[in-house]
Order: C-alpha cells, then structure tokens, then sequence
C-alpha cells in the first residue's frame, strides 16, 4: 500500500540521523514539499524513540523545532513578501484563491483564534500563517499559538508512535490511521483551552455584575 512505502521512506530517510532529519522534513512539509503530511513524520520519530536511538525530549524537540522554523517561513513570506508568492510554483497550489478569501474574512473577524485553529487543518495551514504574515499579526503571538498548537499534538504523536513499535503492523495501522494531522488531539486540547477561557471570563463577567450593583445600591443609598 501508499502509506506502507511512506512509512519505509520515512523510517530510512530518518534511520542515519532521526532528530536532524525529522527537524529537516518537517521544514519542508510546513513549505508544502514531501508528499508526506507532517504528523506521519513525528510518528516516524516515534518509532526511534522505541528503539533507543532518540531520546523522548530530544525528540519532542527537534520536531517542535522544525513545525516552528517551517511555519514561521511561511509567516515571514506572508509579511515580507506578500502576494508574489502566489504565482510561484511549489506554492501556488496551496493559495488558492477561494482558500485566500475565506481565511481572509475569518481574520478579520477572529484573528488570533483564526491563526490557532489553522494549525489543526491541512487545507488552511498555509494559508492562515500566510495571511497572518501579511496582515501583519504579532510574530511573537503568532509562535506563542503555534507552540500551543503543536505541544497538544508532538508528544502525543511521538508517544503513540514509540508504543505502537512493539508490532510492526500495529504500527503501519497507526501510521495509516494517523495519515491526517491528530485532530482529535487538537480538539480536545482546544476545547479545554476555550472552557478555561470562559470560564474565566464567567468569573470577571460575575465580579462586574457584582460591582455594578454594589454601585448601584450605593447610589440608591444616598
């Protein structure tokens, strides 16, 4: 099968240096290069993790490491570069005109949750760090989210990857299975993220409403 020979591309791409080339591929995939999606990649690294010639941390670093570095390019080419990209060859594909338009008007109207959630869809990735490049979105805040994003899903990915080793179709099971970005994953760690957030703002909703009528029965009292 497709992914069978991913899976084996992979693993002998990764097999002489684990942690620099996952750092390597997965540059490359945040430009839209290997035909491979990002998380078969840190699943690879898993693998390594399992068998001892990566360590756990080291892993969970250099792949971070390579999700930042390719996605900040795209942000950078966004900022600095702007529309010119669109005519070029290798991403031309990925910024489509109608895919441009939609993320457009949903930055507009929740820029910072727009630039969050891109991570966790394929489709939009590039796209959403592109224009958050070039409507000149905070770089600092733009990493900020983009750890966030990846530390809901890296670790975990390695981890399944490491697990799933013992059993080598078990394995290419998770592989094939995990093809498309963890989303689960990323919801899950999203959801918790927008409940704490409500709920702290219950909590500051609750003391004004509280205040305001503190204020008001002392108004009323004099």
């Amino acid at each position: 099968m497709a992914y069978n020979t991913a899976v084996i591309d992979i693993i002998s791409f990764l097999e002489t240096a684990p942690g620099l080339w996952a750092f390597v591929l997965l540059v490359s995939c945040g430009l839209g290069g290997p035909p491979w999606s990002e998380e078969i990649v840190i699943l690879g690294s898993g693998y390594f993790v399992a068998v001892g010639q990566l360590g756990f941390t080291a892993a969970v670093m250099w792949c971070w490491s390579g999700i930042i570095v390719g996605d900040s390019i795209i942000y950078l080419l966004g900022r600095f570069v702007g529309e010119r990209v669109y005519s070029w060859p290798i991403l031309r594909s990925h910024f489509l005109p109608i895919k441009r338009k939609r993320f457009e008007d949903r930055f507009h109207a929740h820029g910072t949750k727009a630039t969050f959630l891109g991570r966790f869809f394929p489709g939009f990735r590039m796209i959403a760090f592109f224009v958050a490049g070039n409507m000149r979105f905070s770089y600092l805040k733009f990493v900020a989210l983009d750890s966030i994003g990846a530390a809901l899903t890296v670790p975990v990915s390695i981890w399944i990857g490491s697990l799933a080793v013992e059993e080598r179709d078990t394995w290419m099971k998770v592989i094939h299975d995990f093809k498309f970005p963890l989303l689960s994953l990323g919801v899950i760690g999203l959801s918790v993220v927008i409940y704490l957030m409500a709920r702290k703002r219950r909590v500051k909703l609750r003391n004004l409403l509280h205040l305001r009528k503190q204020r008001t029965e002392d108004d009323a009292q004099r």
